[in-house]
């Protein structure tokens, strides 16, 4: 059985009374147990001394835009400061536009959003360069390329660009559109199609859950074996179990952006292990790159307001009904202050 949270994650019975509380909003999809976990202990831990950031939650489903703008609208009226949150495909244009125009910063851990969207800070780096970089090293001039359309198609033209300047041969696939229900036997037909074709150099552009699901299939019939070489096109290679893949003697290369050899990772890694699963989910396994950025995203946050705090900036919302859809808009009037406040803090753990 686990112990309690540890004492380092939670706040303790008779520490001093927080002197300033701000409220900040959380867009979380749905199934996002890990990340909402990940959330809640940084909220615990940044928040012990005379300064505290309070959230207002709500869950969601990203890809609904008439639902991304309700729960945006909503906090907005509430009164948040900033929204930490998630978004894909079909709901990113809707949240960069509230944030544009209203000048609220949205700081997120999902993929890095295309264009140049002020108030919009992406805790997660771009892949495009490394990935490149990477076939480049291996000399890869023929592969195929699966990527998921839900994640943008951003990397996919860099790779396209590239792939027409250098005179490589990329076969494009979009595995995002699967139905579930039929998902196993289209992995499994679409890797057969590719082995006609002599395929065996292939990308996966693709979240780690939806990268599980491949790997699954590509054991099942056997094309895990020495001659395919696999690149994995997220930040999180070690969160899936790539044992079954390497010890047929598949290559696989991929990123890795939470080093859990770092002492101070490796501190945190044991307290996060020591949490109650019940009461945090997730707990119970090694914390996913997106749940590790949704902590570090808090920090930042907290960083950031707890110098505008000291610096007595007047963030009220005086002047501002909280309407979001007010015609003529109404941008806060502090929202540049605290977007620049974000962009400076400097981390040192």
């Amino acid at each position: 059985m686990k112990a309690s949270p540890p004492s380092s994650l939670v706040p303790q019975e008779g520490s001093p009374l927080v002197a300033s509380l701000l409220v900040c909003g959380g867009l979380f999809p749905r199934g996002a147990d890990q990340e909402y976990s990940a959330f809640r202990v940084g909220m615990f831990q940044f928040g012990m001394a005379d300064f505290r950031l309070t959230p207002h939650i709500d869950n969601l489903e990203v890809a609904n835009s008439f639902a991304v703008t309700n729960c945006f609208c909503s906090q907005f009226s509430r009164g948040v400061y900033a929204i930490f949150g998630f978004y894909d495909k079909k709901s990113v244009n809707t949240i960069t536009s509230f944030c544009e125009t209203l000048h609220v910063s949205f700081i997120t851990p999902s993929f890095p959003a295309e264009g140049m969207n002020q108030f919009v800070l992406q805790m997660r780096p771009d892949i495009k360069g490394p990935l490149v970089s990477l076939v480049e090293y291996y000399k890869w001039e023929k592969f195929a390329y699966l990527y998921d359309s839900d994640r943008g198609l951003s990397t996919l033209q860099v790779i396209l660009d590239t792939a027409a300047e250098k005179k490589w041969v990329v076969t494009a696939i979009n595995v995002g559109n699967l139905k579930d229900e039929r998902k196993d036997e289209a992995y499994r037909s679409l890797f057969q199609d590719l082995e006609i074709r002599k395929e065996r150099r292939i990308i996966l552009d693709c979240e780690q859950d939806k990268v599980k699901d491949i790997m699954e299939q590509v054991i099942t019939i056997g094309r895990h074996v020495k001659g395919y070489h696999y690149i994995i096109a997220n930040l999180g290679f070690v969160d899936g179990d790539l044992s079954k893949i390497q010890y047929g003697g598949a290559n696989v290369s991929g990123f890795q952006i939470v080093d859990f050899d770092d002492p101070v990772v490796a501190k945190f890694d044991q307290q996060w292990e020591a949490l109650e699963e019940k009461e945090y989910p997730g707990a119970d396994a090694r914390i996913r790159y997106t749940s590790a950025l949704t902590y570090d995203a808090v920090h930042v946050m907290t960083e950031a307001f707890r110098f505008l705090h000291k610096q007595r900036i007047d963030m009220s919302r005086r002047g501002n009904s909280g309407d979001c859809l007010a015609n003529p808009a109404v941008p806060w009037a502090q929202g540049v202050e605290i977007e620049r406040a974000l962009k400076q803090v400097s981390v040192v753990v």
